[in-house]
């Protein structure tokens, strides 16, 4: 079973991480019957952390990993960071296969939706 596991970086303000979850809300809601999971996971302050989710994830079902960096430029929890919690997850859960898609920043896409939002 797929599931989408969205990583941001989490805050001490709380309005920001709603964001995430509301985020996470709208692709489960969109998701329709290709992923059978989505949730999220924080790298700092907040919960749920990264082998949280990922032990959730499994817990349900999950045999493949898709996780998306919530990020907008590849810093060091894009290039290090996020690797290494999905080297960790995977040394606990060997049977898992983890793929991670690009970050956000790295979406081709965005350049035309900012630019669609000048009307």
């Amino acid at each position: 079973m797929k599931a989408l596991l969205v990583i941001s970086h989490g805050s001490r303000r709380t309005a920001s991480n709603e964001e995430v979850f509301r985020l996470t809300d709208d692709l489960r809601k969109n998701s329709g019957a290709e992923l059978s999971q989505v949730t999220c996971a924080f790298l700092e302050i907040t919960e749920p952390k990264v082998q949280d989710a990922v032990d959730g994830l499994v817990a349900k079902g999950a045999t493949e990993i898709q996780v998306f960096p919530h990020f907008l430029a590849a810093g060091l929890h894009v290039a290090r960071d996020i690797p290494r919690e999905l080297e960790t997850a995977g040394a606990r859960h060997p049977e898992i296969s983890f793929t991670i898609l690009p970050h956000l920043g790295a979406l081709p896409e965005l350049s035309a939706l900012i630019l669609k939002l000048l009307g």
